[in-house]
């Protein structure tokens, strides 16, 4: 039963993940500007993106945390791998200013 559950919370979260992607794509992606089109489609992050255009970039963040950086409050985005606390040692950190990309950082976590 345990397994079951498991099994299927993996399946919601995955296919939550997939119609929001799905929903931007069709109602957010055609309007972007051709540069934050062809990043999204090459996979590759921009100064200025939003974090819907982040989000089509890079999936949900494994955590969010608000983080004090180069003298202000800013929005951090982590992505795994991240080993044992994926929420301090997160691989890809995405920084936002107002929602909108200010720097990003890919740790070497060998």
């Amino acid at each position: 039963m345990k397994a079951l559950l498991t099994v299927s919370l993996a399946l919601f979260l995955l296919l939550g993940c997939a119609t929001d992607r799905d929903r931007l794509m069709r109602d957010k992606y055609p309007s972007y500007p051709d540069n934050i089109k062809r990043a999204i489609d090459e996979s590759y992050l921009l100064t200025g993106m939003d974090q819907e255009q982040v989000y089509l970039v890079l999936g949900p963040a494994m955590c969010k945390k608000t983080v004090q950086r180069k003298g202000k409050q800013v929005e951090v985005w982590l992505y795994p791998p991240g080993g044992r606390e994926p929420c301090l040692t997160a691989r890809h950190r995405v920084y936002f200013d107002q929602g909108l990309v200010t720097e990003w950082e890919v740790k070497d976590v060998r």
